[in-house]
């Protein structure tokens, strides 16, 4: 009996480790819904080439299994992806921050439970880079007023040196021809007017139960207590729409130039 008991004691241990190490390996691939989706982007625009839309493109990888060779935790898939794989086709992605990185990740843990990547619609047309350069630094769409490139720009906007890393030919002559269709977390605007019938309008930097920051039209930092707020809430991007200001072939020369931005190398 007494051996019994002890046999029974030492499973219960074992499976009590079993358990511990099954929930930390839950948590650890425990993503949110954004980060997922941001991921299937930066996917689709840095690895989609190589790996095809459903992971199984280069031989004997298939990244849907959720198993790989050299990556045993998220933290070695990341530090694989932005370091690459000396002597392969795999080359570091050190254009990519961690966060970028991190988001990819998600996406890679989700193509096992049916994250498979949805491929974009519909053809985009890509026109001629440097005729696209021209145009963004132009009076014409004046899109360096407001976003840099490495620098430059307000701190409104988003600086684009990295955007052609990041987003997807469709999302970007999305951006270009109706920037209300996708606003993405980190870029919405937001208002509040107070007791008196003032306004503030700005960049929405954070928010909770009691409170809103913003970043004005100013550049100054705001915050406010929503007890002291009239009201207040999410307002359309500033950001025009160029569908009756540009043509289709200076539309698809703005797209070339933004997806050949991928960082300073």
């Amino acid at each position: 009996m007494k051996f019994q008991l002890q046999g029974a004691f030492k499973l219960l241990i074992s499976c009590s480790w079993w358990l511990v190490a099954f929930g930390l390996s839950a948590q650890e691939h425990s993503y949110a819904p954004s980060d997922i989706e941001n991921g299937r982007g930066l996917y689709q625009a840095n690895c989609l080439g190589c790996h095809g839309n459903d992971g199984d493109q280069v031989e004997g990888v298939r990244l849907s299994s959720g198993r790989f060779r050299r990556a045993s935790s998220d933290e070695d898939l990341i530090r694989l992806i932005r370091e690459g794989i000396p002597n392969t086709l795999m080359i570091p992605k050190d254009n990519l921050s961690y966060g970028d990185t991190r988001a990819i990740v998600a996406f890679l843990r989700a193509l096992p439970t049916g994250g498979a990547l949805v491929v974009e619609d519909r053809d985009v047309a890509i026109g001629d880079t440097a005729r696209g350069e021209a145009l963004f630094f132009s009076n014409q769409t004046q899109c360096s007023t407001c976003h840099g490139v490495n620098g430059g720009g307000n701190l409104l906007s988003p600086d684009l040196g990295n955007v052609g890393a990041t987003r997807t030919p469709g999302s970007l002559e999305d951006a270009v021809l109706d920037p209300m269709r996708e606003v993405r977390a980190g870029q919405r605007f937001y208002q509040v007017t107070d007791m008196d019938g003032n306004r503030t309008e700005g960049l929405l930097l954070n928010q909770d139960t009691h409170s809103v920051q913003l970043l004005n039209g100013e550049e100054i930092l705001s915050a406010f207590q929503k007890s002291d707020l009239e009201s207040h809430g999410f307002i359309p991007s500033p950001m025009p729409s160029y569908l009756d200001v540009l043509s289709p072939s200076e539309v698809a020369d703005l797209v070339a130039y933004m997806i050949s931005l991928k960082g300073e190398q």
